[in-house]
């Protein structure tokens, strides 16, 4: 398929919260634009930083919405940081996260006493000062800290919410030790993306809501930028912007339009 821009492309990484929905609502035309995509068999991958849910439990929410996505069409950054500790023969660790993203670190031993690793999610409502003094001291104590990811914030139903990235920045501080981040805008994140669809950077675009998370750090590796106005997206933000989307558009929606198939 090429863009209006002449530009080739032949997959996509689609960023999921804010781009196909916001909080439990699906964002008008998104489920369809997913099926036209299926149809025309054009390879994708849904992207995501959310640390609330397992790819389990992020497939029954899109499910439930109308979208269709196989477990292996969806790439989160607790399963990329499976794959980074299995990497690095992690044995022991530590969750700081919520909901069911436990699911996918069932392979390491879990433990409260001296763990190799921490690994920390946006934890929401759970955050307490205790929790946070408890990752504080397992840190001091020699864990290092795994970052599923470091966004500043995010869009919920009742408005912005401040997310992990503000939690890990604290502990960072805290401790005087670097946390190991894994999620977008890391370059690591999006090659094994772009690897597990393995396609060239510049045949694939990347259409995202974080002009931080998904549009600067697609740039970086390469891959063709779409910005969307949903999720949250912020004018004044894309005014800021060191990286402008290579596209921007009105939402997910727009994307058959913008195609020539």
């Amino acid at each position: 398929m090429v863009t209006q821009h002449h530009h080739v492309v032949n997959g996509l990484l689609i960023d999921i919260d804010g781009v196909l929905y916001e909080g439990e609502s699906a964002i008008p035309g998104a489920v369809d634009t997913l099926q036209f995509l299926t149809k025309k068999q054009i390879p994708f991958l849904l992207i995501t930083n959310t640390t609330r849910k397992s790819r389990f439990g992020i497939q029954s929410k899109l499910q439930r919405m109308g979208f269709r996505a196989s477990i292996e069409q969806i790439f989160s950054a607790p399963y990329a940081a499976v794959q980074w500790l299995r990497e690095h023969r992690a044995q022991s660790l530590y969750l700081f996260v919520r909901g069911d993203v436990f699911r996918e670190f069932s392979e390491f031993k879990s433990t409260h006493y001296r763990p190799e690793y921490i690994v920390i999610g946006d934890m929401g409502e759970d955050l307490t000062y205790e929790r946070l003094n408890q990752a504080f001291r397992m840190v001091m104590g020699g864990a290092r800290i795994i970052a599923l990811q470091k966004n500043r914030f995010w869009k919920k139903e009742d408005g912005l919410a401040i997310d992990a990235g503000a939690i890990v920045a604290a502990l960072e501080y805290a401790t005087r030790r670097r946390a190991i981040v894994i999620g977008k805008p890391r370059k690591e994140f999006f090659r094994q993306a772009i690897k597990r669809l393995g396609l060239p950077p510049e045949k694939i675009a990347i259409v995202g809501d974080d002009l931080e998370a998904d549009i600067q750090g697609g740039a970086k590796v390469g891959l063709f930028t779409i910005g969307v106005k949903t999720g949250k997206f912020r004018e004044e933000d894309l005014q800021r912007a060191k990286v402008k989307p290579d596209l921007m558009v009105h939402s997910f929606s727009d994307l058959p339009k913008l195609f020539k198939f």
